[in-house]
């Protein structure tokens, strides 16, 4: 496995909550169901596995954050609990 470059993010971003890894823009929010999970149509600093669900994780900390290609190939359904949101956002925690 070759080296992990992380991509930092210029802005408001959402961060993994365990590690502060830029995952995400305020911006590529397609839909937020309730308070658990957002839709993204874009992530960064992540990587996907197919075991019996297709997963997102962290690429930092291997942290899993959600799970993609649910009802859309290029949607990424991101559990809140695992994102810390921007700062001075109804999201921050």
């Amino acid at each position: 496995m070759g080296r992990v470059f992380v991509i930092e993010l210029e802005g408001a971003v959402y961060t993994c909550k365990k590690c502060h890894t830029h995952l995400a823009l305020p911006s590529d929010i397609i839909s937020k169901n309730g308070r658990h999970e957002y839709e993204f149509s874009k992530l960064f600093n992540t990587f996907l596995a197919e075991r019996t669900v297709k997963e997102i994780f962290c690429v930092v900390c291997s942290n899993e954050i959600g799970i993609y290609g649910v009802t859309d190939p290029n949607t990424y359904w991101v559990m809140r609990a695992e994102l810390h949101g921007p700062e001075g956002s109804d999201d921050e925690v």
